[in-house]
């Protein structure tokens, strides 16, 4: 009976073995291992005697030439520095040759030779490459032709998260009507609460049991209910907090899903494919017994020793980093795959981009005709620029321009320099003197053309002079100190201040207002405004110095900069208004968001 017992297990044994390997696979599983034997076909015909013949006389002259210059090294040494025991000077220094030798030298010479095609050496020979991208092409095939499946399984996701959404804010609906007594059931889990009303009962029972005054009794079952009060309150606010927490979490991760294109949806499949096939090659990696790339101590032992065993000993390294090398460049084609030239998810930018370069040469034309008579907002502080000129020229004193301490490609300074022109016109109209200190040696060429042009355009170009416009310093404290220096000695009847600043703002203008000058600055650097608004007589605040160059030029290309970027506040506020109404109806409309969302 035993010996029938033990026949009848074993042959259930054998057949549930022979049952699992008989599983039929589907066809993505036959696909996924069909690539995998594909890319490891490619590892066991890929022959390393070539690489090898190239590459050992190469890491033997790296080791002969340690050797010769430390002939009595140690491999101990290395041990000894591993436990942390102290070495000589020169097992340190020893050591560190040691180290660059085997890692800058050797280690990089075999990285390199693993990764370039172009060199005279390398293992992604053209064969190889192609046989790479035609098993590539097996996974991506498959998964193009899973795309109305990828499709409907995405659509399929996008409602069920919208579902979920709309459970979540009714769920929150309801939370907001929650009964105490319902939160109490909630509180019942609530290790906290449940502590501090154990110890408040021990003292009831205590009190109750002592004959303690009813008073003392009462005041303890008033503290009680305090405490449950407040339990309940902070238990709501906690359970309300989490539902809209989630209930946000949810959304954000809906509007995610929603947005995802066909491209996404293959490169998420092209990504689980290669994580499958990854799957299949682990068991044959194993079957192969194929480790890690290392070039160790004994690996250059055996070579300083010129051993019988370094051939294979190599040869096994180099498959080894070649098989790391093939999954790589296999993993990079099918992760990558090509895009087409026109990208449907990117139509609201091809749409927008048109809009705008009609309404711009709209814009410019409206204004070319008619700059004279088109509106823009009186600013104070340019009107009285002719006047700040016109004082310097009847007192017989310099007017003094500085542009701040910003990059000639900041849009402070560009505004700045466009300023320059128009005050270099009116200076050499006035008949007056002008002073342009600089803090970069681009925006002084930039500064000298601007100055040249406004005096050109004046009808006096032979009044410039070159020399008034030159570099003080680079640094942010220096160029202050140069510009205050200026102001102190050449007591200028007006400055301007006109540019990006940051703390030398108070300095300068502060040098200016002691100099009796009249000042006028702008800036959008907002820390620094209040500076130039209590020293200065007139301020241009934030956009003003953008506004400036097109209010004082009348300059047809400045003036549609200036209005195209007035239509687009306007638009951008309709939007968002138009956006912020439809949201508030219903937090499912955003179709106007999707419009104007891109990647």
């Amino acid at each position: 009976m035993k010996s029938i017992f033990i026949a009848v297990f074993f042959i259930t044994i054998g057949f549930s073995a022979f049952a699992q390997d008989s599983v039929p696979l589907s066809d993505e599983d036959k696909l996924c291992k069909e690539v995998a034997e594909d890319i490891m076909a490619i590892y066991d015909n890929w022959d390393s005697q070539r690489d090898y013949d190239i590459l050992y006389p190469r890491i033997k002259d790296f080791v002969d030439e340690f050797f010769v210059e430390f002939p009595n090294f140690d491999f101990a040494i290395i041990e000894k520095e591993k436990v942390g025991e102290k070495l000589t000077d020169f097992e340190h220094r020893e050591f560190v040759a040691y180290k660059a030798m085997k890692v800058e030298k050797i280690f990089e010479e075999i990285s390199r030779f693993i990764t370039t095609k172009d060199f005279y050496w390398g293992y992604i020979s053209d064969e190889i490459d192609g046989s790479l991208s035609n098993a590539a092409d097996k996974i991506k095939k498959y998964t193009i032709s899973r795309e109305e499946e990828l499709r409907s399984n995405h659509e399929a996701e996008v409602n069920e998260l919208l579902s979920e959404m709309r459970m979540l804010q009714t769920k929150l609906g309801t939370l907001e009507s929650i009964t105490d007594l319902q939160i109490v059931d909630e509180l019942i889990n609530d290790s906290e609460y449940n502590a501090e009303m154990f110890l408040i009962e021990l003292e009831l029972d205590s009190a109750k049991k002592d004959k303690t005054a009813k008073s003392t009794i009462a005041k303890l079952m008033e503290e009680k209910d305090k405490r449950i009060l407040v339990y309940i309150d902070s238990k709501r606010e906690e359970i309300i907090k989490n539902a809209r927490a989630e209930m946000i979490y949810v959304k954000e991760y809906w509007l995610e899903r929603k947005r995802i294109t066909l491209f996404d949806l293959r490169e998420d499949e092209n990504y689980r494919l290669s994580d499958s096939v990854s799957v299949y090659l682990e068991t044959m990696v194993e079957e192969r017994n194929i480790g890690t790339f290392d070039v160790n101590d004994e690996f250059i032992s055996l070579v300083h020793q010129s051993s019988p065993k370094i051939e294979l000993f190599i040869k096994e390294q180099l498959k080894f980093k070649f098989y790391s090398g093939l999954t790589s460049t296999f993993g990079s084609y099918v992760i990558f795959d090509k895009k087409p030239v026109f990208r449907t998810f990117r139509l609201n930018v091809l749409i927008g981009t048109f809009l705008f370069m009609i309404l711009f040469f709209y814009i410019f034309i409206k204004v070319k005709n008619n700059k004279e008579k088109l509106f823009i907002r009186r600013i104070p502080g340019l009107d009285a620029i002719d006047d700040a000129v016109g004082r310097a020229t009847e007192m017989g004193k310099p007017v003094v321009y500085d542009s701040g301490i910003g990059y000639y490609t900041q849009i402070d300074t560009i505004a700045s320099m466009l300023i320059l022109r128009s005050v270099a016109k009116k200076v050499a109209e006035f008949k007056a003197e002008i002073y342009v200190p600089t803090c970069d040696p681009i925006i002084l060429q930039i500064s000298e053309e601007m100055v040249a042009s406004g005096f050109l355009d004046a009808g006096y170009p032979e009044d410039h002079k070159k020399d008034n416009i030159f570099f003080l310093a680079y640094d942010q404290f220096a160029f202050a100190a140069g510009v205050a220096g200026i102001l102190a000695r050449k007591k200028p009847a007006t400055a301007f201040h006109f540019g990006y600043y940051a703390a030398e703002s108070l300095l300068i203008s502060e040098a200016g207002f002691a100099a009796g000058a009249i000042q006028v600055a702008g800036t959008t650097a907002v820390a620094q405004l209040p500076f130039f608004i209590t020293a200065c007589d007139y301020t241009l605040i934030g956009e003003e110095l953008y506004a400036a160059a097109a209010y004082i030029s009348r300059d047809a290309q400045i003036m549609t900069n200036l209005k195209l970027s007035d239509f687009a506040k306007v638009t951008i506020g309709f939007i968002f208004i138009a956006g912020t109404i439809l949201l508030t109806i219903n937090s499912e409309w955003t179709f106007l968001q999707d419009l104007i969302f891109t990647r």
